[in-house]
């Protein structure tokens, strides 16, 4: 950067340095500044000052010597009172800025502001806006850093290579890691070999890169040789944040001889004993609680450092007892961000989950691609607490309405309203299985009265509900129709009449006063194997409703190809399953121990596990027995159905349930990450459309800045042949 005393030698202060007595002060100063000697041409300036007080050259001079001496503190003072004196000039206000945030002065973003807003001073407005994203970014506020860079000019010609380093590292704080490592690599091979001298910063851009590559690496042996390969040049060349970036790659190294050779290079920079490399090579040992103690015991210390490389181990490792460390003896130092982390990780731990989505919900974390990650791990250790844990489910339905609140989802929002109202109720146990396997024939020996509809042609694709109630009635719910309430032996005569009329029966809702219904509550669906396709998609939807399936299978032909394909959808979707044979009055003994054992080859062989041992029975004589014929119910096999329908269905209702409202809500959540995940996917690309339409513009801006000043020049030169 040009001294500010060349720019600042105007013929009015070179008279009045004369008229003083005071030009070989002057010429003694410069020629000090030139020789490298600051500390005398800082004396020479002071001399000036002391007989010229304001005196904007002497000002100057002082200003230049304090910053070549290193004296920053004095530095801001000289050009503190340069900036009053000459309050238009915008390198001034640069130098100020840069010199201010050197040592921490607050004022240091005022006068950068004052530079960027410098009109008639295009460079140091630039350099000024480049420095403000810095400045943010090294905060951590990557959406204010990058909305410096939308205020640059557009560049005349080629790249502006400098933003685009920022804008890759603006990326990288928000967690964009594609996005920044595809700006990384457009910046080229050179990193910084080319462009202006002080903005070709190689080592910045080797780290950029480098941080961009390493956390996709670990799979890619290449990828990974070079992004260390990057960080180790990046810390040769003392890039800012080179050393945590090294530190990170050798806390992660397990070869060796790669080891060897970075303690190396970290002991010939005499870093060895820096609280960050002593943790990172405990780390790469094996070493954590070493890595942690000797940070403790550095942070004990007064060192600084031992700061942020213990907030550096307790990210890359989450580990906790690092952040409660940092937080004991240095709470300052520990960011809004993590510090939710250490609260939600000691909540988890107290047996307080609900509270994690508290803390962690709206929590200042923008996109850190090292703290969102540990907050989506520890909500999903949460969340499996809330479905896990006793008494959890009030939490739980409650943070899942918040959820669903928060992300618009109306249908989301009856479904938790559903699960919540199901602890109450009686379990749903579906009795599937294709046309003619006998469904409603178990389902009125289950009952032990005629009540579901049997012999119905597969002509309606409609679920039959049958529950409690003290009196016995049929409810037909037709779609945009009266409902009709019919007695159990109207049923049939009803349905068939509707289906003459062509009406759409919704559903059938059969009520009878069985104490069993009290507990369980029973879905007859169509048979899957019906002409009308209707017929498949009315049983699947049993599944949205079941906390168990029932599946009935012809004994005479059992475990065909449909069955199979639909069970293997069932295995998918967890339900419970019970798998029972009927029609066995139809086949031999040995006949039967055949069709067993192929049924459970075919349910092995999808992946489905029985809930319990599949049972072979006749539910036509189990009918007839449960109606008074003792001699049909003797021969029908019902008593082991019976038997383990009691144990592992009516006994275990209360397991049954709690497994189906979890798996429910895990829909719920599933289908709310995938709600989460398009609109962080819409956000990017919307953030992406954005920049590319900048860029557009701003090349667009670029062009008619040129086409203007090449007009002008033509103009210009026009105007002189006709002066001519």
């Amino acid at each position: 950067m040009v001294p500010l005393f060349e720019s600042l030698s105007r013929l009015a202060e070179r008279v009045e340095i004369l008229a003083r007595g005071l030009e070989g002060d002057r010429r003694a100063a410069e020629l000090m500044l030139e020789r490298g000697r600051p500390l005398d041409a800082r004396e020479h300036a002071r001399a000036i000052l002391a007989k010229v007080p304001g005196s904007p050259l002497g000002l100057a001079l002082w200003a230049d010597a304090s910053e070549a001496a290193w004296l920053d503190h004095e530095a801001v003072q000289a050009l503190t009172e340069l900036a009053r004196a000459v309050p238009w000039r915008g390198d001034v206000w640069l130098r100020l800025g840069r010199a201010a945030w050197r040592i921490g002065d607050p004022q240091a973003r005022e006068a950068l502001e004052r530079a960027a807003a410098a009109q008639d001073d295009k460079p140091s407005s630039r350099r000024a806006l480049l420095d403000l994203c810095d400045m943010d970014l090294a905060v951590g506020d990557a959406s204010r850093a990058a909305r410096w860079l939308d205020r640059l000019p557009p560049p005349l010609g080629g790249r502006d290579e400098a933003a685009l380093l920022r804008r890759a590292e603006c990326a990288l704080a928000r967690g964009a890691l594609d996005e920044a490592a595809e700006i990384a690599e457009s910046l080229g091979e050179a990193l910084g070999e080319e462009g202006p001298l002080d903005e070709r910063e190689p080592g910045r851009r080797a780290a950029a890169l480098a941080r961009a590559l390493w956390p996709s690496a670990e799979a890619d042996p290449l990828a990974r040789r070079r992004a260390m390969e990057l960080a180790v040049r990046a810390f040769v060349l003392e890039a800012p944040g080179s050393r945590e970036l090294l530190a990170t790659v050798v806390a992660a190294t397990t070869d060796a001889p790669v080891l060897a050779d970075l303690r190396a290079l970290v002991a010939g920079a005499g870093l060895l004993d820096d609280p960050a490399f002593t943790a990172a090579f405990a780390l790469a040992e094996g070493r954590r609680d070493d890595a942690r103690a000797a940070l403790v015991r550095a942070l004990g210390g007064g060192d600084h450092a031992a700061e942020r490389a213990l907030l550096r181990l307790a990210l890359d490792a989450r580990d906790v007892p690092a952040l409660a460390a940092l937080a004991d003896r240095r709470p300052a130092a520990l960011p809004e961000g993590p510090k939710r982390l250490l609260q939600a990780s000691r909540s988890l731990k107290a047996g307080e989950p609900a509270k994690v989505f508290e803390l962690l919900d709206g929590a200042p974390f923008d996109g850190a691609a090292d703290v969102e990650p540990w907050a989506d791990s520890l909500r999903e250790e949460a969340a499996r607490a809330l479905f896990e844990g006793p008494g959890g489910w009030p939490a739980l339905i409650e943070m899942l309405l918040r959820e669903a609140r928060a992300f618009g989802k109306v249908e989301d929002l009856v479904k938790i309203e559903a699960i919540a109202a199901e602890r109450g109720k009686p379990i749903v146990a579906a009795v599937v299985g294709e046309f003619n396997a006998g469904k409603s024939t178990f389902i009125n020996a289950l009952l032990g009265v005629d009540v579901a509809p049997t012999g119905i042609l597969p002509t309606t694709a409609t679920l039959h509900r049958v529950a409690f109630a003290p009196d016995p009635f049929v409810r037909v719910i037709v779609r945009s129709a009266a409902d009709r309430i019919v007695p159990h032996e109207g049923l049939k005569g009803t349905l068939a009449k509707l289906h003459g009329e062509g009406a759409h029966i919704e559903r059938v809702q059969i009520y009878a006063p069985i104490e069993r219904l009290r507990w369980v509550e029973i879905l007859d669906t169509p048979g899957f194997n019906a002409p009308d396709p209707e017929h498949a998609k009315a049983a699947k939807s049993a599944f949205d409703e079941a906390d168990l399936v029932v599946w009935l299978l012809d004994a005479t032909g059992a475990m065909k190809a449909s069955e199979a394909a639909i069970l293997k959808e069932v295995a998918a979707l967890e339900i419970p399953v019970l798998v029972l044979l009927n029609k066995v009055d139809r086949l031999s003994e040995a006949d039967l121990e055949r069709v067993a054992a192929h049924t459970k080859a075919g349910l092995a062989e999808i992946g489905l596990v029985p809930h319990a041992d599949i049972l072979a029975f006749s539910a036509k004589r189990a009918l007839a027995g449960r109606l008074g014929d003792a001699a049909a119910l003797e021969s029908s096999r019902w008593g082991a159905v019976e038997t383990m329908l009691s144990a592992v269905v009516v006994d275990r209702a209360d397991e049954l349930r709690e497994r189906s409202m979890r798996r429910k809500a895990g829909r719920i959540v599933e289908e709310l990450s995938a709600v989460v995940r398009e609109q962080a996917a819409t956000d990017a690309q919307r953030s992406a459309e954005e920049r590319a339409r900048a860029d557009t513009l701003r090349k667009a801006a670029a062009t008619l800045a040129r086409e203007a000043e090449e007009a002008a020049a033509w103009l210009e030169a026009a105007t002189e042949i006709e002066r001519r």
